[in-house]
């Protein structure tokens, strides 16, 4: 099946967000967060767009949208906690229409929308964290979710270095991610989505 547009209602439906859904085949569905607006990221960027076919390849089902106020979304630019709370309403938005398990993966800003989600009371049957961007935004008292995780970065990220991530996953004893660190990567994976989709993949098939 092919991704069709949705519109998806926040805040109480005064606000519209745009999205891609595509129906999966065996009962879990993906949603997909993506970069800063406000630094171009949307719901076509490449690594999003390398998570959403990975998933699809499997039969999950997919939501990847667009953040407040970028693309056709309706709001204001980014306000932090507002877009972690757009998260819990998307959630919903497609448990509705798609009822089965959600797990999700979320890239960079998207990371920590995601984490700060879950601090709000999401609970994601799964997580995937690509390049969570430590240095430069804080995940101060963010803690991960008891449920599956995946956690990747490339060992030349700017945002983002190996031993502030391996810090901050040192104060998360209750939790136990897998960890995969690529060679010659940096925050944009441009070039190597096809690596950051095999670490995708082996993760969902090793998990479910």
């Amino acid at each position: 099946m092919a991704e069709e547009p949705v519109g998806i209602p926040v805040e109480g439906g005064r606000i519209t967000i745009e999205g891609l859904f595509e129906q999966g085949r065996i009962g879990r569905n993906a949603i997909l967060c993506h970069p800063h607006p406000l630094y171009g990221g949307n719901m076509h960027n490449n690594v999003v767009q390398a998570a959403q076919q990975t998933f699809t390849g499997l039969g999950w089902g997919t939501l990847r949208f667009t953040f407040r106020a970028a693309g056709a979304s309706g709001g204001h630019p980014p306000q932090g906690q507002k877009d972690a709370s757009d998260l819990i309403a998307v959630s919903e938005f497609l448990r509705a229409r798609s009822p089965g398990f959600i797990d999700f993966a979320a890239y960079s800003y998207g990371a920590w929308a995601a984490m700060e989600a879950i601090r709000m009371g999401l609970s994601p049957d799964s997580l995937i964290l690509i390049s969570p961007p430590l240095d430069f935004i804080s995940f101060q008292g963010l803690g991960l979710p008891d449920a599956p995780t995946l956690v990747t970065l490339g060992n030349q990220d700017n945002f983002c270095s190996v031993e502030s991530l391996k810090n901050w996953l040192s104060n998360q004893p209750d939790a136990k991610p897998t960890l995969e660190v690529l060679p010659c990567v940096d925050h944009f994976y441009w070039g190597s989505e096809r690596e950051l989709s095999a670490k995708i993949e082996a993760f969902l098939r090793l998990n479910f």
